[in-house]
């Protein structure tokens, strides 16, 4: 993988740096990070006004209430044998116990009204949605917006920190979008083949066959009355769609597919071929596994404010019992720019709470964990203006969210011939990791030198790692495996394969993922139709959307939300007698480029808890 980044579209990273306090007689900070963008004015280039009629989109974030007492009603209605099991809040529930009640959130209109700025407000009562003009912010906030470049990479800033009269600035937790950083990333294009055709071997079928989802097919459950949800930042296809359901005989549901367009910075589009052939992926997957379930897409343009919108949005709607998305970017990236002063140190925390939020509602939201194996991409170091990569084992945001189930990667037992006499096989499933094809590449190096696809593809696993962005959750702690690794370092640190690493062990802490793992390998991968093509793709791109079909499908034949997994499925696999798990633990012919398995243990960040089998999680979870 180039840049090492979730999902098969190139994407531009935007983050917002909301401004430390200032006094003033009237107003105060609207917010109070203890920074500020004037420590990098110095080092911004090419500055200029922005244009004062320019629209901009801003979320300002209000401080949640009682946020101390989330973790603890998660829990609540999310694990068995709790009084409040099942329970799950409504949208208005959520802002009675933890939002702005309506008296507060309501004194901010007449303020926006005043400079002709829109607002509208979610019904979580924490994030009021502002647009309007350059110099209508300017007016409202006291700012001073113009661009710059910052090591070549676009800023949109103020030198002058937004203020607000201070009866609404002392509720205002952060204020996302009026600074921020064009961060330019690439990807890896998981595709192994086109075709002109349909092919069996790479069927969705192959999925629920795999792992055990027939049985529940056999029983009539297929998504019906459910509604799955996918987050996107590019542009939606729905003939694509309903061409590959067609194509593959799967009798689905007719108009299925809904679309809800989120405001967000519209020059900061991510609407590109490989964004769109990513769409394409997540819904022709999600509606395979589920061909009885409606489809809502949530798209926006991926930034600071369209991520929390789409994801409050959706959980506002409250309409999608389960939810998926296939992006995200290194969480070394979420370190490096708030040390530079480009992050605000409090974005976490606001996808945080959204993210509990929909936990608390009892959606299930599947995160891919990445395609780089353990590593992803930093900064090392810079020659003048150009910034040097460096890659190391850097989590994956926002699959390092606790609040998620993180989906990672396998391969499937396979054989082929690359050519020249070059056979490659894996004899059974495997954690997804390109050590398998480096005895191949020892044999014939100028086959993989002189075709990208097959060097990337040893370049390419299953994400999953130890954050060090979020703290150990409680349903992790004291599972065997979790903050203990076994490792082998398959790559240098110039990304050269290494032949028969050792053996390594330690111990590490913070959020471990993935939580649970499928098959992503591009050499088993799925066909999927995108913009007039077959082509077979991997990724766990395609992971977390089949995981947002499957729980459509158990949740059609529970009549109920399954809810946040997590609290249930990690004492699940702890129990002998009832774990749907088959755990990968072995610790050679194991890898994530990494990350090995752990002989013994229940967990491992190669593969999470393991494979799942769906008809035992369907009996066993409740």
């Amino acid at each position: 993988m180039k840049k090492w980044l979730v999902g098969v579209a190139s994407f531009a990273m935007i983050l917002a740096l909301t401004p430390n306090a200032q006094a003033a007689s009237k107003k105060k900070a609207a917010g109070s990070d203890p920074y500020g963008i004037n420590k990098i004015l110095k080092q911004l280039t090419q500055k200029k006004k922005v244009s004062p009629n320019k629209y901009v989109y801003l979320d300002v974030v209000l401080k949640p209430r009682n946020e101390s007492q989330l973790s603890d009603q998660i829990y609540a209605v999310n694990t068995p044998g709790n009084s409040e099991f099942k329970q799950f809040y409504t949208p208005d529930k959520f802002r009675a116990e933890f939002g702005q009640p309506a008296s507060v959130v309501g004194q901010y209109k007449p303020f926006f009204n005043k400079y002709h700025l829109k607002s509208e407000s979610f019904s979580n009562g924490l994030i009021i949605k502002v647009s309007g003009k350059v110099k209508n912010v300017n007016k409202a906030f006291s700012t001073d917006i113009q661009s710059a470049k910052y090591h070549s990479n676009p800023v949109q800033f103020s030198k002058k920190k937004p203020v607000m009269p201070a009866k609404l600035a002392d509720n205002v937790l952060t204020v996302l979008g009026i600074t921020t950083v064009k961060q330019g990333l690439g990807s890896l294009a998981k595709k192994q083949s086109d075709s002109s055709k349909v092919k069996s071997e790479y069927a969705p079928s192959k999925f629920a066959k795999q792992y055990q989802l027939q049985p529940l097919y056999d029983k009539g459950y297929q998504g019906q009355g459910q509604t799955l949800g996918i987050i996107t930042f590019a542009n939606v296809r729905k003939s694509d769609a309903q061409h590959f359901w067609n194509a593959e005989k799967i009798a689905t549901k007719p108009n299925r597919i809904s679309v809800k367009k989120i405001s967000s910075p519209s020059s900061l589009t991510t609407n590109d071929a490989l964004g769109q052939t990513e769409t394409d992926l997540d819904i022709e997957q999600s509606g395979a596994i589920a061909p009885q379930a409606n489809i809502r897409v949530y798209q926006a343009n991926f930034s600071d404010v369209g991520l929390v919108n789409a994801y409050s949005t959706a959980f506002e709607e409250n309409q999608a019992s389960s939810l998926s998305m296939s992006w995200g970017l290194s969480e070394y990236l979420t370190h490096y720019l708030k040390a530079q002063r480009l992050l605000t140190p409090v974005y976490g925390q606001v996808l945080n709470t959204v993210m509990a939020q929909g936990a608390l509602q009892g959606v299930s939201t599947f995160v891919s964990s990445g395609d780089t194996g353990a590593y992803n991409r930093g900064i090392g170091g810079k020659i003048g203006p150009i910034s040097l990569p460096n890659y190391s084992t850097y989590g994956t945001f926002p699959a390092d969210n606790p609040w998620v189930t993180a989906t990672g990667g396998t391969t499937l037992p396979f054989s082929k011939k690359l050519g020249k006499g070059i056979d490659i096989s894996v004899d059974k499933e495997r954690a997804w990791g390109g050590d398998y094809l480096f005895k191949a590449y020892a044999q014939n190096r100028k086959l993989f030198l002189t075709n990208p696809t097959a060097y990337q593809a040893m370049l390419a696993g299953g994400g999953g790692g130890i954050s060090h962005l979020y703290d150990t959750p409680e349903y992790q702690q004291d599972v065997p495996g979790v903050n203990t690794f076994n490792a082998r370092q398959y790559l240098s640190n110039l990304l050269q394969p290494r032949m028969n690493p050792v053996l390594i062990s330690g111990t590490d802490y913070g959020r471990n993922f993935p939580d649970v793992s499928a098959d992503a390998d591009p050499m088993t991968g799925y066909q999927i139709y995108s913009a007039g093509k077959w082509q077979v793709m991997g990724g766990t791109s395609a992971v977390a959307p089949q995981f947002n079909g499957a729980t459509a499908v158990i949740n059609s034949g529970k009549g109920t939300r399954m809810g946040f997994w997590n609290p249930q499925i990690y004492k699940l696999a702890q129990d002998k007698d009832k774990t749907p798990f088959t755990v990968l633990d072995s610790d050679s012919n194991n890898s994530n480029l990494y990350y090995v398995g752990q002989p013994g243990k229940v967990y491992n960040q190669a593969t999470g808890l393991g494979t799942v089998n769906f008809e035992k999680l369907y009996d066993a979870y409740q």
